[in-house]
């Protein structure tokens, strides 16, 4: 991947349902990921089929965003969708989850342009509010929303029973 001290070069567009594959495996990195903070989340919860459904469906609805180097490889993704609240059915706020960036791509400014690019778009299909969540744990990437203008509206608290 990235060998040189020089920024990537890199570029920014909705999946396509050719992208579904290599997304598979940047989304099982992304899972990874995340398990380091929640010990509940386990690539294994879902089947390989289920995942690519998931994923599929992702792609065909518009809501998978990717970053894409120069040679056409995924280096981060993102997805977007409408916030789902029984007592508020506007969609004007969606949600941006699943945020990813490869480790040799990360600090050069791909997650920013990912949450720029899903922000235009849900702002397209008429939101007026973007709402993500981060770990408590993943102090790199709440910097990096607070830097972008995000700021907590919700805390979620959670103790272990013994």
């Amino acid at each position: 991947m990235v060998t040189t001290s020089e920024p990537p070069r890199f570029e920014i567009s909705i999946g396509l349902i050719q992208h579904l594959d290599n997304a598979l495996r940047c989304w099982q990195n992304l899972v990874g990921d995340q398990s380091d903070h929640d010990e509940r989340i386990s690539s294994d919860a879902l089947t390989i089929t289920e995942q690519k459904q998931f994923l599929r469906n992702v792609i065909l609805d518009g809501r998978l965003i990717l970053a894409m180097n120069s040679l056409e490889e995924i280096i981060g993704i993102a997805t977007i969708s409408i916030d789902q609240n029984m007592l508020d059915n506007s969609s004007s706020i969606w949600n941006i989850s699943d945020v990813w960036v490869h480790h040799s791509y990360r600090r050069h400014g791909i997650a920013t342009k990912l949450v720029e690019k899903c922000e235009k778009i849900a702002q397209s299909r008429g939101a007026t509010e973007i709402r993500l969540h981060v770990y408590a744990t993943n102090q790199p990437a709440a910097m990096m929303y607070g830097r972008l203008g995000y700021s907590t509206i919700v805390r979620t608290m959670s103790r272990k029973l013994y």
